[in-house]
């Protein structure tokens, strides 16, 4: 216990380990502030506004070549285009009102008939854009949700609501920033023990495996406070301002079979479990590296390498891509785990959630056993010079 409060003091008393957890939080914040401003003109109310002046400009012009036309086809074709365009104006505009009255369900089925009208869905027309397609089976995958759970939408992407809000940073800010404020804070503290490449803490009156296990543990409370913090700073400011939401809220997933979602709740759960034992390895890797380097920089430098590089080659680099089920990297980030968007980028149906626990189970047991396995050959080693 009073290594513990040691190793709180020298965290506290650091300033160095304040800086990069202010500049985090003020990222998150920021981000919701951004995304707040926007959110009146990205809702679905906003976009269809926007949409209705389109559609009134070009209704202005049709009207105007109206009066060139020639022959009679001509003029048939110009009030057909002209109807049309005053019945779409009219059922965005009734979208818009029914969304401002918060009669949510109403709004999202007229949405839904304007897309399949749009885009020729009623008459067995589709896109041949694969990407247009997948966009507009997308979005009607969410309207449909929407409409029987009755709830209102978010932007996605730019999401303001507290549950959608805290999926949006867990999957933007956890893989790579979050990994990086880790390693900033507890690197001082993990290799502040060597002096003149002598680990002190193996001078103490105590076990070796009493001094890992306190070393470690201090690691991964600190981690997951910062965790829980950020978690509770994107979720309350942002239920604050632009209300809690649903954990029911749907988030659309991308399977073999097609096109579904999943409550947001449910992927949060898949996503925390993921990022805790992340976090775990994160910590004992940091406190691997610094027992082989010993000083500072190269621990920084070389634990920054190991935990974030993985992240950012997975789905970049073609031959990782049939081995990244295996690497524990690959499921750091753990919202494309989850909504299967790194198994389709990948072109590897063995990454997922159950996979993921298991590869990042195995190499928790591994870095635990390298962790104690070196403390208890320096301690071996430090006890013979003594004699």
């Amino acid at each position: 216990m009073r290594q513990q409060k040691l190793y709180y003091k020298k965290f506290y008393k650091n300033k160095g380990n304040w800086i990069p957890i202010f500049v985090f939080v003020l990222a998150i914040l920021l981000v919701l502030i951004m995304n707040t401003r926007v959110g009146e003109d990205r809702n679905l109310a906003g976009m269809e506004k926007k949409e209705i002046a389109l559609n009134k400009v070009a209704l202005t012009l049709n009207e105007q070549r109206e009066k060139s036309a020639q022959t009679e086809k001509e003029q048939a074709d110009y009030n057909e285009g002209k109807e049309l365009s005053k019945a779409r104006i009219a059922k965005q505009q009734r979208i818009v009102d029914l969304y401002d009255n918060e009669s949510w369900s109403e709004a999202y089925k007229i949405k839904i008939n304007l897309i399949k009208e749009s885009y020729g869905l009623y008459t067995g027309d589709t896109p041949d854009s694969p990407e247009l397609r997948e966009s507009i089976y997308r979005q009607i995958a969410i309207y449909t949700k929407l409409a029987e759970l009755d709830i209102k939408s978010d932007q996605e992407d730019m999401e303001t609501q507290g549950t959608t809000f805290l999926y949006r940073i867990l999957a933007n800010f956890f893989p790579v920033l979050f990994v990086i404020i880790l390693c900033f804070t507890l690197n001082t503290v993990f290799t502040d023990r060597f002096y003149n490449n002598i680990d002190r803490s193996l001078l103490l009156p105590q076990k070796n495996v009493t001094g890992t296990y306190q070393r470690l543990l201090f690691g991964i409370l600190v981690a997951f406070a910062l965790y829980v913090m950020t978690c509770l700073i994107a979720y309350l400011p942002a239920s604050v301002i632009s209300g809690a939401g649903s954990f029911e809220y749907p988030i659309v997933i991308n399977t073999n079979a097609g096109i579904t979602t999943e409550p947001v709740g449910s992927l949060i759960v898949q996503v925390i479990v993921l990022q805790f034992l992340a976090i775990i390895i994160a910590v004992l890797m940091i406190d691997l590296v610094s027992k082989l380097f010993k000083r500072l920089m190269p621990t920084l430098f070389i634990s920054l390498l190991i935990l974030i590089a993985p992240v950012l080659a997975v789905g970049k680099m073609e031959p990782m891509s049939q081995w990244a089920h295996l690497l524990p990297g690959t499921y750091f980030n753990a919202t494309a785990v989850v909504d299967n968007s790194l198994a389709i980028l990948c072109d590897n149906g063995n990454i997922s959630f159950i996979n993921g626990v298991t590869t990042l189970g195995v190499m928790l047991f591994v870095l635990l056993i390298l962790d104690f396995g070196i403390d208890g050959y320096h301690s071996r080693a430090v006890t013979l010079n003594t004699k």
